[in-house]
């Protein structure tokens, strides 16, 4: 009875550890991914600031430092012309499965800034 008890229970941790490394390689791809999201709204703002305000969508890759993530850029006006709201997604592939993080920013484009005054 007690060996049936302990092989039951070395499955279970078995099945656990697994899971757990999974999790971990997940959480590392994220936290790459993040990483790299960082990188490509730096380069917006500065490197890529002229494409940035000529167009209002562009994409690309990593290259061979991280071949499995894609990057895409969108850039939209604000009421304020020197402001562009920028989102920026990164994507990645797993076997068959996508992943992505996004957010979004403002970036100043030059000029003074405008400010609003209450009525």
């Amino acid at each position: 009875m007690a060996s049936l008890i302990l092989a039951i229970a070395a499955v279970v941790l078995c099945g656990l550890c697994s899971r757990c490394m999974v999790n971990n390689k997940r959480g590392l791809e994220y936290e790459q991914a993040c990483r790299l999201l960082d990188e490509v709204l730096d380069k917006s703002a500065t490197i890529w600031l002229d494409k940035l305000i000529s167009s209002e969508k562009f994409s690309g890759d990593f290259d061979e430092r991280y071949p499995n993530y894609q990057y895409q850029i969108e850039s939209e006006l604000t009421d304020d012309p020197q402001l562009h709201k920028v989102s920026a997604t990164v994507t990645w592939q797993v076997l068959e499965n996508s992943y992505k993080v996004s957010t979004s920013t403002l970036i100043y484009t030059g000029g003074e800034l405008t400010t609003a005054t209450a009525p």
